[in-house]
C-alpha cells in the first residue's frame, strides 16, 4: 500500500467517524423532540376536550393516558385525558403536578410547578369515612365538587409556594380546569402564559423555543386497615392522602399529595398505586 493511500485513509476515516457521530446525535435529538400544535384561536380552559384535535399526539400505555401540548403567540396549552378508572382515582385523590422546564431538561429542578388538585384535607377525611361506611361513600369519593385547591411553585423568586382556590385568579394568569366528558374521560386542561415561562424574554418572540413538560401523578396510600401484598393487586380504591412535603431530595422540588416523610412499614403498605412520571420535550409551534 502506497504512502499516499495510507495518508488518505488516516485523514478520511476520523472525518467519517465525526460526521457519523454528529448525524447520530442530531437524529437522537430530533427523535426526542416533538412539535407542539399551533392554536389559531385561544383555547377556553373549561375541562372540555371538544376543541382539541383527536387523537391526542402523545400517550403513555403504562399510565393509560393521552395528552397534548399546543401554543399560540401568548400561551402554552396542556390537556391530559384518561378513561381508566384507577388512573382517574390516582389523579383525583393523589394529585397531579405539571412541570414546565424552559431549558428543555427532563427534571423539575428550576422548573415551574402546577399542582392540581391539592385539597388533601377534604379527601383525607372522605377516605376515612369511605373506609368506615363504604356503601354510603363509594359513589362520592370521586366528586369534583370536593376539588378546590391548586398550588403554583417556582413562578416567583425563592421557594415561594402560592396556594389558590379553583376559580380564583392568580398573578401569573394561569388557568386550570378538571372535568369529565360525555364518554367518561377525565379531562385536565391548563393554559400558561409564555411570558411567565420565559420572564427574561423582553422581545416576546418565542419562536424556536423548546420546553420539557412533565406530568407527575402521585400514588395513593392505603385506606385504614387495608394492606397490599408485594407485587399484588390493590385491595381497595379508597386510599387516603398524607400531607405533602416540599423540597424532597437534593434539588428544589414540590411534592403534593402523598408526602415523603414518616410512613412506617414496607413500600407496598405505603401506597396502593405507585406514582407515575413522564416527560415530553416539545418545540413550540410557529405561526402558520
Amino acid at each position: 500500500m502506497s504512502a499516499r493511500i495510507v495518508f488518505f485513509l488516516m485523514v478520511s476515516i476520523p472525518l467519517l467517524m465525526i460526521v457519523g457521530c454528529s448525524s447520530s446525535k442530531n437524529s437522537e435529538q430530533t427523535a426526542l423532540s416533538q412539535t407542539a400544535v399551533w392554536q389559531k384561536r385561544p383555547l377556553v380552559i373549561d375541562g372540555s376536550d371538544s376543541d382539541w384535535i383527536k387523537p391526542l399526539p402523545f400517550s403513555d400505555r403504562k399510565e393509560k393516558l393521552s395528552y397534548a401540548v399546543s401554543n399560540d403567540k401568548d400561551n402554552i396549552y396542556l390537556m391530559l385525558s384518561t378513561r381508566d378508572p384507577l388512573e382517574q382515582e390516582k389523579i383525583l385523590q393523589g394529585g397531579l403536578t405539571v412541570w414546565i422546564n424552559n431549558q428543555a431538561q427532563k427534571n423539575e429542578t428550576s422548573a415551574l410547578g402546577i399542582a392540581f388538585p391539592t385539597d388533601s384535607r377534604n379527601n383525607h377525611e372522605r377516605s376515612i369515612m369511605a373506609a368506615a361506611q363504604p356503601d354510603r361513600y363509594k359513589d362520592k369519593i370521586n366528586s369534583l365538587d370536593d376539588i378546590k385547591d391548586y398550588s403554583l411553585y417556582g413562578f416567583k423568586t425563592g421557594d415561594t409556594i402560592e396556594n389558590y382556590e379553583l376559580g380564583q385568579s392568580n398573578e401569573e394568569g394561569i388557568a386550570l380546569s378538571l372535568n369529565y366528558n360525555l364518554a367518561g374521560d377525565l379531562i385536565y386542561e391548563a393554559s400558561i402564559p409564555l411570558s411567565v415561562v420565559y420572564p427574561k424574554n423582553n422581545s416576546h418572540n418565542f419562536n424556536g423555543k423548546t420546553i420539557a413538560v412533565g406530568f407527575f401523578i402521585e400514588g395513593i396510600p392505603p385506606s385504614p386497615g387495608s394492606r397490599r401484598s408485594g407485587g399484588g393487586s390493590p385491595v381497595s380504591i379508597g386510599g387516603g392522602l398524607g400531607f405533602g412535603s416540599f423540597g424532597g431530595g437534593g434539588g428544589m422540588g414540590l411534592s403534593i399529595g402523598t408526602g415523603s416523610f414518616g410512613r412506617g412499614g414496607s413500600r407496598s403498605d405505603r401506597q396502593l398505586y405507585e406514582p407515575g412520571k413522564l416527560w415530553q420535550v416539545v418545540d413550540l409551534a410557529r405561526p402558520h
